[in-house]
């Protein structure tokens, strides 16, 4: 085995181990001594690929996105129904990648409810995978939709990827000052999402 296999291997191990540890942990709680001691992983070894729990992170939160992102584009198609339903199918198929794959979802609720402060920035670049397949999803949506003529397809679509980034805010606030559980959070954004997109596109006047 040659040195470029080595090498893939070893980092192969520090990623399964880590997705392990921060699967199952919220970000405060994981450690670098817990990713090393539970899957007979030196530090050397570790700190020969990699700088610190942060970097670990990120290297995790990376996975995720583009995993979630190559995802959707395999298993989600759109139907006849309504925004609802499409939306709702399309949250759906997110579900099933977190039960197909179970220690991302702790990661996700963690990148995008209660992200360390300090990496904040770090967060938002690695999003860009899921952010641009969730702009796939709402250009297919918006281009079914008879806009008025002086209507841009692209600023509508930043509008409502703008009241998304507007609600994880404020789940991220009440998260911090409440602690509300997991699920409470990614059902209450889901249902604030869609009301506030139907408001959007069809009013709230008779």
């Amino acid at each position: 085995m040659n040195r470029e296999e080595q090498n893939k291997i070893s980092k192969q191990r520090i990623l399964i181990a880590s997705l392990k540890e921060f699967g199952e942990k919220e970000y405060p709680a994981a450690s670098i001594n817990n990713i090393c001691n539970n899957n007979n992983i030196s530090k050397g070894l570790l700190f020969h690929y990699y700088k610190n729990k942060d970097e670990i992170f990120l290297l995790c939160v990376k996975n995720l996105f583009m995993d979630l992102s190559d995802y959707l584009e395999k298993n989600f198609e759109f139907n006849n129904g309504n925004i609802e339903g499409n939306f709702k199918d399309y949250i759906k198929k997110r579900f099933e990648f977190f039960h197909e794959y179970p220690y991302y979802e702790q990661i996700f609720y963690t990148a995008t409810f209660t992200p360390p402060k300090h990496l904040l920035y770090e967060i938002t670049v690695l999003r860009k995978p899921i952010d641009e397949k969730n702009k796939d999803f709402w250009r297919g949506i918006v281009n079914h939709l008879n806009l008025k003529t002086n209507v841009i397809i692209e600023d509508v679509i930043e509008t409502i990827l703008g009241l998304g980034n507007y609600i994880h805010m404020k789940i991220q606030h009440n998260n911090s000052k409440y602690r509300c559980d997991e699920s409470w959070a990614v059902e209450k954004y889901t249902k604030e999402y869609v009301d506030m997109i139907n408001m959007l596109l069809y009013g709230i006047v008779k």
